[in-house]
């Protein structure tokens, strides 16, 4: 008898148990399961682009959820929007443009209740054993404000879908949380490449920058013979990306300067050499970034998405970066600056110094990064015979270069990049051009240098009675291999 009552017992005693553990296992995880460290995974470590005008806010997130995750979601929010080639242009030329997005997550979950009460001993870790399916969704809804203009707003979404057949409860959250993560990266995968032509249409973006102030604008009218004609490869490098550079009209920006100080065809050289890396070195268009005129934070805005192209691009990404223009160094350090059109020769360390460039370009490991700088870096008076000059007189100190970096820079010590009247560029951007055309890009590092070296050399006595000796600076990590490698 006191065994049968004692076996009653236990009986009860394990199907109250196991009604417990039905209960349980039937209960739908929620979204209060995900901790903030499953939304971080969706960012990087490393620090984002600063822009307070872009934000995001998720629904649904917990009081432990929000900070960290909002933190970690934010970061590749703003990577996927400079990466987008409508919006990276937009905010390049309306600063002030806000951008939000609000992101809804909401899982859809089926499981097969009926086979839920057909469950067997606890102890085999899997409880109920039963299939369990379904999908994590995200709705997100993007608004874009361009100042003067009215506000754009955009749907986007991502889906999905996951299926286990034997359903363990201890690890629902964990599948929810992988499933989020791969819905959030397509997300910001769809930004980074979607075409927002509703935005387009609403704005108007500027072509190029005045000239002289007035209402007129810059056209690359080709007056010279490497501006025609220009070979064109057929294989095209995705991998390849070009920032380019010509800063000719200082006066439009800052009233007290003379038309002197302006840089004689700096933008036909950015214009033509734009065209020579798309279609002699096989860049594609969208990967080519041209400023004209550049301002300091359009030239900011513009090295931070090549950094954050190189990074993306895990050690893959051939970088070329051409600037024309004036640099002026620091007369106390002797560093060297570009010269944005909106920098006044007073106001050297407003600039962009020549380290940071270099620092930027090589922040992530690249296959190759090339810089061409027909730019000169010593000081003088900005009032003297600047006409006849495309930079400004201190000798600038040299910086030390690392990574897979090569520079070709126009001029030496003291002396001046100078212009190339009869030709409409800069002496040392028209030789580049030439060499490329006649080799159809398929040149080394060293035959291009010593090509440069020779006829710049000669041709710059000739035409301007002056010496220009340009110089090829390379990083020790690349002293060798830099020599062979090729143009295209």
């Amino acid at each position: 008898m006191k065994k049968s009552l004692k076996k009653q017992a236990v009986q009860k005693t394990c199907l109250f148990l196991g009604s417990l553990i039905l209960f349980a296992g039937c209960i739908t995880p929620a979204r209060s399961g995900m901790t903030s460290e499953s939304l971080k995974i969706h960012s990087s470590t490393s620090a984002p682009i600063d822009n307070p005008n872009i934000n995001i806010t998720v629904n649904s997130l917990t009081k432990k959820d929000s900070e960290l995750a909002i933190e970690g979601l934010k970061k590749k929010f703003i990577t996927s929007v400079y990466m987008n080639v409508m919006l990276n242009s937009i905010i390049q030329q309306y600063p002030d443009t806000k951008i939000t997005m609000v992101i809804t997550p909401k899982e859809k979950i089926y499981r097969t209740w009926v086979l839920d009460a057909l469950f067997i001993y606890p102890c085999v870790g899997y409880f109920p054993f039963t299939p369990w399916w379904g999908s994590t969704n995200l709705t997100a809804q993007l608004s874009v404000l361009v100042p003067n203009t009215a506000p754009c707003s955009i749907t986007l979404s991502a889906s999905e879908p996951f299926a286990i057949m034997v359903y363990p409860y201890y690890k629902a959250g964990r599948v929810l949380t992988e499933k989020y993560s791969v819905a959030y990266n397509n997300l910001f995968e769809q930004i980074g490449t979607y075409g927002f032509s509703e935005i387009a249409g609403n704005i108007t973006m500027p072509t190029a920058s005045p000239i002289g102030g007035n209402n007129s604008r810059y056209t690359f009218n080709r007056g010279s013979d490497v501006d025609r004609d220009i070979p064109q490869v057929a294989a095209v490098n995705n991998l390849r990306f070009a920032l380019v550079i010509g800063n000719e009209d200082y006066t439009s920006q800052q009233i007290e300067l003379k038309n002197e100080v302006n840089v004689d065809f700096a933008r036909n050289d950015a214009s033509a050499f734009k065209e020579y890396v798309q279609k002699a070195l096989g860049i594609p268009e969208d990967n080519i970034i041209l400023l004209l005129d550049a301002t300091t934070g359009k030239m900011k805005q513009a090295l931070d998405k090549m950094s954050l192209l190189a990074k993306n691009s895990y050690g893959n990404a051939e970088i070329f970066f051409y600037y024309a223009g004036h640099g002026l160094p620091d007369e106390i350090t002797k560093e060297p600056y570009l010269i944005p059109v909106d920098v006044s020769g007073g106001n050297v360390t407003d600039g962009i110094k020549l380290r940071d460039v270099y620092d930027k370009l090589t922040k992530y490991p690249s296959k190759r990064v090339t810089v061409f700088l027909d730019a000169c870096f010593s000081g003088g008076a900005r009032g003297q015979g600047l006409i006849a000059t495309r930079g400004i007189k201190v000798v600038a100190k040299e910086n030390s270069l690392s990574g897979n970096l090569v520079v070709f820079a126009a001029s030496s010590g003291e002396q001046s990049s100078l212009s190339y009247k009869d030709k409409e560029h800069g002496m040392f951007t028209y030789f580049l051009l030439q060499k490329i055309k006649d080799s159809k890009g398929n040149v080394t590092y060293k035959e291009l240098s010593d090509y440069m070296t020779k006829q710049i050399g000669f041709n710059s006595v000739l035409k301007n009675n002056k010496e220009q000796t340009p110089q090829t600076n390379v990083s020790p990590d690349v002293q060798v291999q830099w020599q062979n490698w090729n143009l295209r």
